[in-house]
């Protein structure tokens, strides 16, 4: 999304300067600028540009969510909860979950398998770390 920012810019720019100061080729520089400006006109259609867009809400959504998850693991962990409201707690964050995913990806949203497998690895460390305990999956 960035590089088209930047092409757009450059060209917009620089098809101004140059025409402005040669005064040769108008059509040259017009298509350029008008290039430039089908463009940005274009760039939310790109699809890489809605799936980073999409990405980027789905990355806030899940932050917010393992903040949730956290304080309820250090509710868990400290015993303040019973297993049926560890379960209850636990339904509803997976929900949570789902929510996220469904509303910024209707398509649907299928993680890499080698990025969930190393954020699985991940979050078993850190269970190992922080609470010196053996995550069960």
């Amino acid at each position: 999304m960035r590089g088209i920012e930047i092409v757009k810019a450059v060209a917009s720019s620089g098809a101004i300067a140059g025409w402005a100061a040669s005064r040769s080729y108008p059509f040259v520089w017009g298509s350029i600028i008008a290039a430039a400006q089908l463009l940005d006109a274009l760039k939310d259609m790109f699809p890489f540009a809605k799936i980073h867009k999409q990405a980027a809400d789905l990355t806030v959504a899940f932050e917010l969510l393992l903040i949730d998850a956290e304080d309820e693991w250090e509710k868990i962990h400290i015993g303040n909860f019973s297993d049926d409201m560890i379960l209850e707690r636990r339904t509803r964050l997976k929900k949570l979950q789902q929510e996220a995913e469904q509303k910024h990806f209707p398509e649907g949203f299928e993680p890499d398998k080698k990025l969930l497998a190393l954020a699985k690895q991940e979050s078993r460390t850190y269970f190992q770390t922080i609470y010196d305990i053996e995550a069960k999956r």
